[in-house]
């Protein structure tokens, strides 16, 4: 199924599905046109912008500041004008290996997104509370042993991927609100209670969205679009058809 038959599905969607709200990640490219890009900016998307360079147009910025939270990728170090878009929910977003962390705190403006790889070690975390981010994204590369849980669940905003077909839920310490990602939607029980963000690709079933968003309560999701002007255009239907289903969209429609 295509982004545009899904949305258009969802949209005729029954009657009685309805959402107590929506969240979702949505990554683009700067070089995505900007009436695209400000139709994907909404309070119910996270922004993750992928740069290649540290300057951003200005009529970007402004676009991100429309979106309910946006990351912009950066390359440190960065000057003063590199620093400038990022105000109120706009914050840089950074690649963890190789940096130098006490200089990145130095100048990061409180709003920082971090890539990290491999396992989650006690280096790692003593990396990042020097960071202090409000969301890292850990790529694993398998399940995570029990101590690498117990380190991770010190951070706010972690999100896990790569992390496998085959989850060994015994290791995960209760309370645990480490989100997974998943790249298909699945049962409750295939991710040890963990709240969950899954990613859509364009064959995913209408049937999937719904298990995704109805059957687990702190589900969100995550699209990318990269700089391809027909698929934000299909994801901007996507938000308008979720978007409806919640008790604001169906205010808005009476």
């Amino acid at each position: 199924m295509t982004w545009v038959a899904l949305a258009l599905v969802l949209a005729a969607g029954p009657a009685d599905w309805a959402l107590p709200g929506v969240r979702v990640h949505v990554e683009a490219s700067e070089e995505l046109d900007p009436d695209r890009l400000r139709a994907l900016a909404r309070p119910e998307v996270v922004l993750w912008l992928r740069t290649r360079s540290n300057g951003l147009r200005r009529s970007t910025a402004e676009t991100l500041r429309l979106a309910g939270s946006a990351f912009v990728q950066v390359r440190p170090p960065l000057g003063a004008p590199a620093l400038a878009p990022f105000v109120g929910r706009v914050g840089p977003w950074v690649e963890g290996r190789g940096l130098d962390v006490s200089r990145v705190r130095r100048w990061s403006p409180g709003r920082l997104a971090v890539d990290v790889e491999g396992q989650f070690t006690d280096e790692l975390a003593a990396r990042l509370r020097v960071l202090r981010p409000v969301a890292v994204r850990w790529r694993r590369g398998g399940w995570p042993a029990r101590e690498e849980w117990v380190r991770a669940r010190q951070f706010s905003g972690v999100e896990l991927s790569g992390a496998g077909e085959v989850a060994d839920c015994g290791v995960v310490p209760a309370k645990t609100r480490v989100r997974v990602r998943l790249e298909r939607p699945r049962g409750v029980d295939e991710v040890c209670g963990l709240p969950v963000r899954v990613r859509l690709a364009p064959e995913t079933s209408l049937a999937e969205v719904q298990q995704a968003l109805l059957g687990h309560a702190d589900a969100d999701l995550e699209v990318e679009v990269g700089e391809d002007a027909g698929r934000a255009a299909s994801v901007a239907r996507l938000l308008d058809a979720l978007e409806a289903a919640t008790p604001q969209g169906r205010s808005g429609a009476r």
